[in-house]
């Protein structure tokens, strides 16, 4: 007899064929390159390592063809140790067809709604969202509300107060 061991790899639960290694990664090299598209303000929101900031500050950098193709595998080395679906969530959040996108924005406009339709709920934003200007918010509050027409039933108006209230609540719930 032969001290052959037959095992079955696919049987394992840990063993992955090397396509789907190659697919992964450029998944993740793909990511690093949306990563490197975006504003510095914007990739400021995501949840990065100093490395991967780095990667990203070197891809400006990096001008040549091949180059770039040998960086991009950095890249995606790189966003293996990164934070994927706190990334994906920022990405999510930026995507205006993303199911967080579209729940954030009604759940802002239901925010300006009760704003403008109810005092307790002014007190209770203040309450939930410190470092405010609280007098500036309220004077766009009470602005929302006079652009308002006088029936309780009648939809929101956007006028300009409103969409700066919308703006404001937006950028808090966006952060």
């Amino acid at each position: 007899m032969s001290d052959f061991n037959d095992t079955n790899y696919e049987d394992d639960e840990d063993w992955v064929s090397k396509s789907q290694v190659k697919r992964d990664m450029i998944a993740l090299q793909e990511i690093g390159e949306q990563l490197i598209g975006l504003k510095a303000a914007e990739l400021a929101k995501f949840p990065l390592s100093q490395t991967m900031l780095d990667a990203i500050d070197e891809s400006r950098r990096v001008k040549g063809h091949e180059g770039m193709r040998r960086h991009m595998q950095y890249v995606g080395k790189v966003m293996r140790n990164e934070d994927l679906e706190g990334i994906q969530r920022e990405f999510d959040k930026l995507d205006t067809s993303s199911e967080l996108f579209l729940r954030l924005q009604n759940q802002a406009e239901r925010w300006r709604e009760r704003l403008i339709k109810t005092k307790e709920a002014e007190s209770q934003w203040i309450e939930e969202n410190e470092g405010i200007e609280i007098q500036a918010f309220r004077a766009i509050v009470r602005g929302a509300r006079k652009e308002q027409p006088d029936d309780p039933k009648a939809p929101i108006v956007a006028g300009k107060n409103s969409k700066k209230l919308l703006q404001i609540i937006r950028k808090k719930l966006f952060a």
